[in-house]
């Protein structure tokens, strides 16, 4: 049985849904709070004023089943508990539960318990409480996180591997409605700030020295906001001839973002070997960027060739994007040849655009916001969201497994 006592979890929460009935105001206004914290950002909240009855009539009525549902009662008697079973066959079974009661009572607490259902809460619950029990219930439902690192490297440089990456990153924030984050790994070669309409803040080095220390703000202001979702790590202010950083700093980087952001984009194209083969081994994807002329293809059949190495044999999430088509005509590879040559059917072939491609790169466009654009931004999209938890639309992909009120449901079922 939860008391008010404990801290909130540190960690960007998996995307849920949550259902609250509650009758105390406070509660109602502590949960609109939660919903504005960081934490909770891939989090929704559906929040009736109401007890077990109202929750019944909302789910019998079609309303979708959330991932947790918090019921309060002023009454714990054996009817309470009758109407529990009644709305434990009005969700599906993946819904997990909370009950929020008046007074501490072991005896129900152990028979909540023992039906299935997660916790019971004795009033008042103050808002950091209620943000731990929320975060626990989730965590052992869903997972950690489901923050995905995806990766963007170039076959040689000047294929246009910064400018796909940054697409990405703003496409993922702008259609799917996704709290993303792009950093370079390039140091003070990168100009992933300037492009996206901010200045150099920090180091790599500095950002890897705070992403490991205790207090959190001096990282928290070297990510900078260019949109309602989209950020990135302000970094390039690196000597330009210095060594950028080791691959456990960068790791420890990007272990620190991937905690705060559902979708975390790094370009590569100008990271150290080392470093590109730890986030390469890392990597939820990784997209090899080239053009069709001969040198950029052969780099990039040996770069696949290794990165299948470093991920174990494996390369099912590894892409190949072939860029500048028609740049230079009659010296270039056929797609047929590509594929050929290659072993796969590049996932994207994007045509010679110097016009879309320089306004990007000199006047900070997005490439979403150029016309002609919309095959290329739809590409883009269609690979980040082979290794995200969204559908066609954007949503969530449901998960299957079984909740605490569906424990309680399939215990029914059974009699």
């Amino acid at each position: 049985m939860s008391d008010n006592t404990g801290g909130p979890t540190s960690v960007l929460l998996p995307s849920a849904r949550i259902g609250l009935c509650v009758l105390d105001a406070d509660l109602r206004e502590s949960a609109r709070t939660l919903s504005q914290d960081w934490r909770f950002a891939r989090v929704t909240f559906d929040i009736h004023e109401g007890d077990v009855e109202e929750a019944i009539k909302i789910y019998q009525g079609g309303a979708q089943s959330p991932d947790l549902l918090l019921v309060e009662t002023t009454n714990i008697d054996d009817s309470f508990t009758a109407r529990l079973e009644v709305l434990a066959g009005s969700c599906s079974e993946d819904t997990s539960a909370v009950v929020i009661g008046p007074v501490n009572d072991v005896y129900l607490y152990r028979k909540l318990i023992k039906m299935g259902v997660s916790d019971y809460l004795v009033r008042p619950i103050r808002t950091d409480t209620l943000a731990e029990v929320i975060s626990k219930a989730l965590i052992e439902k869903l997972g950690t996180t489901e923050s995905r690192l995806i990766a963007f490297v170039g076959s040689k440089g000047g294929v246009g591997t910064s400018i796909l990456a940054q697409s990405t990153a703003w496409g993922l924030s702008s259609r799917m409605d996704l709290k993303t984050i792009i950093l370079d790994a390039a140091g003070g070669w990168s100009y992933l700030s300037v492009a996206m309409g901010a200045e150099p803040v920090t180091t790599v080095a500095e950002a890897a020295r705070a992403a490991m220390a205790t207090e959190q703000d001096s990282f928290r202001r070297m990510v900078v906001s260019t949109s309602d979702k989209l950020s990135l790590l302000a970094s390039g202010a690196d000597m330009m001839l210095d060594d950028v950083v080791t691959p456990e700093a960068m790791e420890n980087i990007l272990n620190r973002l991937m905690i705060q952001f559902p979708a975390v984009i790094v370009d590569l194209s100008g990271a150290s070997a080392t470093v590109k083969r730890m986030v390469m081994h890392k990597a939820h994807e990784v997209v090899i960027v080239s053009t069709p002329t001969l040198p950029a293809l052969r780099a990039a059949r040996s770069l696949l060739m290794e990165i299948k190495e470093v991920r174990g044999g494996a390369d099912k999430d590894v892409e190949l994007i072939v860029n500048m088509k028609e740049q230079s005509p009659g010296a270039e590879v056929s797609a047929a040849d590509i594929t050929a040559a290659i072993g796969r059917k590049p996932a994207m072939i994007v045509p010679f655009a110097p016009k879309i491609f320089s306004a990007i790169e000199t006047h900070g466009k997005k490439l979403s916001d150029i016309s002609g654009t919309e095959e290329i931004m739809s590409g883009l999209m269609g690979l980040a969201r082979k290794v995200l938890t969204l559908s066609e639309s954007g949503e969530k992909v449901s998960k299957q497994d079984t909740g605490l009120l569906g424990g309680l449901l399939g215990k029914l079922k059974a009699k």
